[in-house]
Parts: C-alpha cells; structure tokens; sequence
C-alpha cells in the first residue's frame, strides 16, 4: 500500500459524516478526503492519488446547493483511474446495481484490486462498509 490517505466521492451529507466516523475507529493515521464532484475528483487525483491506501467510490451524484454544473458520476472516475496504475484498493458503494458493476469491470480489467458494497439500511457505514475496508487495508 502507497499511503494512508482514503479518498471518497459521495455526495450525501449524512453519508460522508457516517464515512468519517467510520474512518475513525481506524485511528488517527488515515486521514479522509471528499469530493462531492466526479470533474473535481479526477482534477485533483493526480496530486493526491500517491498517498491513497483506499479509494472508495459513489455512482450516482446529485447536485449540491448553490451548484449548476453537472456533478458527473463515479463511471467518470473509475474510467480516469483505468488509465492510471493501480496503487490502491478500490471500493465501490453505490445503490445503481448496474453502473457499480460497470465501474467494477472498468477498473478490475485494468488491473486494480476492486470490491463493492451495496448501501443496505441504516448505519451500512460501520457495518457493511468499514468491514470491507478493514480487509482491502488488511486491519485486523
């Protein structure tokens, strides 16, 4: 693994603070970086994408308040990270059943390890999500 640093497109409020209490009963030493944008994430991955231990993607992106221009959605980056050589996991989490496997199969045959978890209930966070990652950063 090239870092600790995990990096998140989701675009839900309550999500990313479910995400970011999640993240920290790994301890202080992974530090959390959302986008709400699939345009800004792949504009910035490549200052960042070096000290990534885990990726972890959304599909489906709504528009924020205040926001005009098209949030694009999670295929965009998967396709951006395909060119790119693997260097982290990544975690698929989204609801569009379809386009998570779209993303999966866009990243998989490139050549990065890729897993996915379906957003199931209440507190899917800590329950479905952060046990996923626990293993792709192989945390006991």
């Amino acid at each position: 693994m090239s870092g600790k640093l995990i990096l998140i497109l989701e675009d839900n409020e309550d999500r990313i603070r479910n995400f970011q209490n999640a993240v920290k009963s790994l301890g202080e030493n992974f530090p959390t970086r959302f986008w709400f944008e699939a345009p800004k994430m792949i504009a910035n991955l490549p200052s960042v994408l070096n000290q990534a231990g885990l990726i972890s993607l959304d599909h489906d992106l709504n528009l924020q308040p205040n926001v005009t221009k098209d949030p694009g959605t999670g295929l965009e980056v998967a396709e951006f990270l395909a060119k790119q050589s693997p260097i982290c996991p990544v975690l698929i989490h989204s609801t569009n059943y379809e386009k998570a496997w779209s993303m999966y199969n866009e990243l998989r045959f490139a050549g990065w390890q890729v897993d996915r978890v379906g957003p199931i209930g209440d507190g899917w966070e800590q329950c479905l999500w952060l046990p996923k990652v626990k293993s792709m950063l192989n945390i006991v």
